[in-house]
């Protein structure tokens, strides 16, 4: 799965918004079974769905939340898309042990360890996860990314849910850690407020500043402003590419430290240079 820098969600009952959202420049659109449906609509909502998915697809990557797989609604997902083909990836809500992603992987047959098989996005969203993330993210299941969902974490807090983002630290440090553990990505919560541009491009950089590579979008407004904060920026990757440059030279003279612009390189600046190659290559891969 490529880096995901924005992923938007639209309600799987809504067919007449599937091409809008796909259009809308974001890295991955969310086929939503769950908060966005009602229930007396699920079922349609699954066959809207797995119709669309059998569509050519060369915009974005077509993940598919289903319902918590304990619930009914989940089994019913879990048994209905089954062997369908299309999907880039599982998105599974409410996660809080490694319950949730093994059984989904056993289902479907996906191991852990395979390369072609679609990843699983886990939304962690209550105490319980954010202080299992590390379990979670090491379950026997094709894991590619853990993402916050603050809206339920911050209810269950009894707290506001603020443009600082201070009552986030913890969770955001937790799922960025948990992810990097096991080299996932860590995709950042939705900012709810649709008329605060500013606000959003903030909370994007702080989380940015976490580690996390992505934020999921609630409105295509917000994808370009998500896309801009996480895509690595041309000074990052200029120097990105001398220091890489800079240290294969020196290794191939036998050194194995140098100093570039006045600072120190070391082994980890140089993953780190790596990783912001990686990230951008991504990037130009998605168009």
């Amino acid at each position: 799965m490529l880096p995901i820098r924005s992923m938007l969600y639209v309600p799987g009952s809504r067919q007449d918004r599937f091409d809008k959202a796909m259009s809308a420049g974001a890295d991955a659109v969310v086929f939503d079974l769950e908060d966005g449906v009602d229930a007396s609509q699920k079922a349609k909502a699954r066959e809207l769905i797995a119709e669309y998915l059998t569509t050519p697809n060369d915009k974005a990557l077509r993940l598919v939340r289903f319902n918590a797989v304990q619930t009914l609604e989940g089994e019913k997902d879990l048994q209905f898309f089954s062997g369908t083909s299309g999907i880039d990836g599982v998105l599974l809500p409410k996660v809080e042990s490694v319950v949730a992603p093994e059984t989904v992987a056993q289902a479907f047959g996906w191991d852990a360890d395979a390369a072609a098989v679609p990843p699983l996005l886990l939304l962690l969203e209550t105490p319980r996860a954010i202080l299992q993330a590390g379990e979670i993210a090491a379950a026997d299941a094709p894991i590619g990314a853990l993402l916050l969902g603050a809206e339920d974490l911050t209810a269950s807090l009894a707290v506001e849910r603020t443009v600082d983002g201070e009552e986030l630290v913890l969770a955001r440090g937790q799922i960025a850690m948990a992810a990097a553990s096991v080299r996932a990505d860590a995709i950042d919560a939705v900012f709810t407020n649709l008329n605060d541009p500013d606000g959003l491009r903030r909370d994007c950089e702080r989380a940015r500043g976490f580690g996390f590579r992505g934020k999921m979008a609630i409105h295509p407004k917000q994808i370009e402003t998500i896309n801009s904060v996480f895509t690595p920026a041309a000074a990052e990757i200029e120097r990105a590419g001398r220091i890489i440059a800079a240290w294969e030279g020196a290794r191939a003279a036998g050194e194995a430290v140098i100093a570039l612009d006045g600072r120190m390189v070391e082994a980890p600046v140089v993953e780190r240079a790596r990783r912001v190659l990686a990230l951008a290559s991504g990037r130009q891969k998605m168009g």
